[in-house]
């Protein structure tokens, strides 16, 4: 017997489909309009605060020090030349500006974030000013800007930018050495030094290339004693002795002294004509610019508060080479930024022997 089933279904049982399909549709709805909104671009969008500047951390505030000091110096240099005419000053503020501006140049030049800030003051017009930047002026700055660099590579804990800084610090020492002459005056910047300090320890790494650097210098300035002009024979002849037992002080300090891990070769290779005009001279800035290739990879190697040695010994290596006539060089230990014109000075008759 079979059950007959109503055609109509009750009306409780409408009501309720009805109620869950209406639910459906709502909720559908309500995610299409706000779908239709968001790909529409309509106005509605969460507020973000306006972005601000980075705070510089220790290592951008050491670059952007020393990125300013060069800009200013290069400004510096050039209102002094328009009002300088000694022909013996004038060259050196072109290479003040011309150096300053390879220093910040490497550097990165000044920070721009990019960032506007909408509500910031427009920035006021400089009034003009009567007061000449003199050449006194220049070397004054230079004297301040080469101790706050040589400050900062020695106490940065980023050793390649303390490399570079350094680098820079001594560029500006021998700079305002060179000008100070030039005015008669005493150079305010940091000086070099009466005596060289060894560590009593060193890593063979740092100390390694030192002794070699300069057990080199010392076989060049004997064949440059034996060589060249007799009456400063003796006085190159001490310089020679000096280097060597300066190498044998770092090899010491290394641990490397007579040991298998021995730097040192006694003799190295030379020019091959050192009979041609200024050889020998050029043979003496050579060397000398090697010591300062190895005091600067130290700067780098060392850690923070222990660079004044190194910075020294690059300080009396680029003296050295002054004395015996090098130009100025922008970045002095550093040989991927020297400048290929720069290598040699400009001349008009070879350099003599070099003396003290």
């Amino acid at each position: 017997m079979s059950t007959a089933i109503s055609p109509d279904p009750s009306t409780s049982r409408v009501a309720r489909i009805t109620r869950a399909r209406a639910r459906r549709g709502t909720h559908a709805a309500v995610v299409g309009a706000l779908l239709a909104l968001a790909l529409g671009g309509c106005g509605l969008r969460l507020e973000t605060p306006p972005p601000v500047e980075p705070s510089p951390d220790a290592l951008e505030q050491v670059r952007g020090r020393t990125v300013a000091d060069a800009l200013a110096l290069e400004a510096a240099a050039d209102g002094a030349l328009t009002v300088t005419a000694d022909e013996a000053v004038a060259p050196l503020l072109e290479q003040v500006a011309d150096v300053s501006a390879q220093h910040a140049a490497a550097l990165g030049g000044a920070y721009d974030s990019g960032i506007v800030d909408p509500d910031a003051e427009p920035t006021p017009t400089a009034s003009p000013t009567t007061e000449a930047t003199t050449a006194q002026d220049v070397l004054a700055l230079l004297g301040t800007t080469s101790s706050t660099a040589r400050t900062d590579a020695s106490t940065t804990d980023d050793g390649p930018l303390a490399r570079v800084v350094g680098s820079v610090a001594v560029a500006r020492a021998d700079l305002a050495l060179r000008l100070a002459l030039a005015l008669g005056e005493d150079s305010p910047a940091p000086g070099v030094p009466d005596e060289l300090v060894v560590p009593a320890e060193v890593d063979p790494a740092v100390g390694g290339p030192l002794a070699r650097a300069h057990d080199e210098a010392g076989f060049a300035l004997e064949v440059v004693a034996a060589r060249g002009a007799k009456d400063v024979r003796a006085t190159v002849l001490a310089q020679a002795r000096g280097q060597r037992a300066r190498a044998e002080q770092w090899a010491t300090a290394a641990g490397v002294s007579g040991t298998g891990e021995e730097t040192r070769l006694g003799q190295y290779a030379l020019p091959a004509d050192l009979d041609a005009d200024g050889a020998l001279t050029a043979l003496v800035r050579d060397v000398h610019a090697g010591v300062g290739h190895a005091a600067a990879a130290a700067l780098a190697q060392v850690p923070a508060g222990a660079r004044e040695p190194y910075l020294d010994e690059l300080r009396v290596a680029v003296e050295r080479a002054r004395v015996a006539g090098a130009p100025v060089q922008a970045f002095p230990g550093l040989p991927e930024q020297t400048d290929p014109e720069q290598t040699e000075p400009e001349q008009a008759e070879p350099a003599p022997t070099p003396t003290p």
